[in-house]
């Protein structure tokens, strides 16, 4: 499934500061807010950003070794931190300074001495933004019905991992997966129950997985996708026979005028060794005809083609 939006866990904010006694003034502050990490020049700064993600970043303008400026135009051509919104801490006011910071892509700044309150505030703000913006990412990148990646988001993930499986010249494989008959299952039960149908298989098709780089989305209807990466075509076929298996040993009524008294599915699979002028849709292409051959020999089976 996608995570959903800062899950159970605490913000990460990290404060970039060369003076301990705002460092320790700031961490007192946003204690309450997560997890508070610090930096007390640039470069020790770009580097705990692209390790620690932080949900907002409070950025001393003068550094030691950089000026607050360089340290925010890295972070936002980093496409990695881009998003990080950034807090400008800094005791200077003078004229074209508060265009200057958002002229840089700031979120906000903060006028030293440091009121603990005002910084709290800010800081919320900032992190309340970021939680929205989760939220919306989070919808638009899952299936409502059965919290699995939707087709949006396998494009972009399945694409991601076919580029690395070229560059680490590792297979990758995808399993196409449709519930057999499910028309007659929707018509003779109704769509509510075939619904709760599509959850049950997508549940039974999670539970599958076992690896943090292998991923299912819905692809549509009642058909899913499975991606497998640094997976052979042995792996892929072991892994299709389980998945058949599973389904069956669910015992989910099938509608009485099917070929099964339960619920089955199809299954076609494939697996590449990708090479430079190999393409991910090619690869996707070879998994759903062999899901079609799977429906002409009899349904209920795994199929890939040679």
């Amino acid at each position: 499934m996608t995570e959903s939006p800062m899950k159970d866990r605490d913000a990460t904010i990290l404060i970039v500061d060369d003076d301990p006694l705002i460092v320790v003034t700031a961490t007192k502050a946003l204690d309450s807010l997560g997890k508070v990490v610090f930096a007390l020049n640039g470069t020790n700064a770009l580097k705990l950003a692209n390790e620690q993600l932080p949900d907002v970043i409070l950025l001393d303008e003068g550094l030691p070794d950089m000026t607050g400026f360089e340290v925010c135009s890295a972070l936002k051509a980093n496409p990695t931190t881009a998003s990080i919104p950034i807090i400008f801490v800094t005791s200077r006011s003078e004229d074209g300074f508060e265009e200057k910071v958002f002229d840089q892509g700031a979120a906000d700044y903060i006028s030293k001495p440091i009121n603990p309150r005002v910084m709290v505030a800010r800081a919320s703000l900032q992190l309340n933004y970021v939680k929205a913006l989760r939220s919306l990412e989070y919808l638009t990148l899952t299936d409502a019905l059965t919290g699995l990646h939707n087709r949006r988001s396998f494009d972009a993930k399945f694409n991601m991992e076919f580029k690395r499986a070229k560059r680490s010249k590792l297979p990758i494989s995808v399993l196409m997966i449709d519930i057999d008959q499910f028309k007659k299952y929707n018509d003779h039960f109704g769509h509510i129950v075939g619904d709760l149908c599509i959850q049950k298989v997508a549940q039974i098709l999670l539970d599958a997985i076992g690896r943090p780089t292998d991923f299912i989305a819905r692809y549509g209807g009642e058909e899913f996708v499975v991606v497998l990466p640094d997976t052979g075509i042995k792996g892929a076929q072991h892994f299709a026979d389980r998945l058949l298996q599973d389904v069956v040993d669910s015992h989910i009524p099938h509608a009485p005028d099917s070929l099964r008294e339960m619920v089955t599915v199809s299954i076609g699979y494939h697996s590449v060794l990708p090479n430079h002028d190999d393409k991910a849709v090619d690869l996707l292409d070879i998994a759903d005809n062999a899901l079609f051959e799977a429906k002409n020999n009899g349904r209920a089976c795994a199929y890939t083609i040679k």
